[in-house]
């Protein structure tokens, strides 16, 4: 014998079909708003290093231009120094050149 199957089955069949549809789409949508929710705290976290970044950048310039400072300053001492000894050099020179 057949089972006939009647437009009311067929009816409940497609609303059943539809029904699961629907149930995988909500967790599709909440599998999908996990993932935006982690995305919104990972470019948090990118901006948050990005400003980081920012701030050691300016924090090097700032180091750069203090030991360029102490550089020049010894080597500015260095320099007098090496002066001062080529001074006395020549002080020395030009009193032995007036003796001879």
């Amino acid at each position: 014998m057949k089972n006939k199957t009647t437009i009311d089955d067929l009816a409940l069949m497609i609303s059943r079909g539809f029904a699961q549809v629907d149930d995988r789409f909500a967790q599709v949508d909440d599998e999908l708003a996990q993932v935006d929710d982690r995305l919104d705290k990972i470019d948090m976290r990118l901006e948050n290093l990005e400003e980081g970044f920012k701030e050691i950048k300016e924090e090097l310039k700032y180091i750069k231009a203090e030991l360029n400072k102490r550089v020049d300053n010894f080597t500015h001492k260095d320099l007098e120094f090496r002066i001062e000894k080529l001074e006395e050099k020549v002080e020395k020179y030009e009193k032995l050149m007036k003796n001879v």
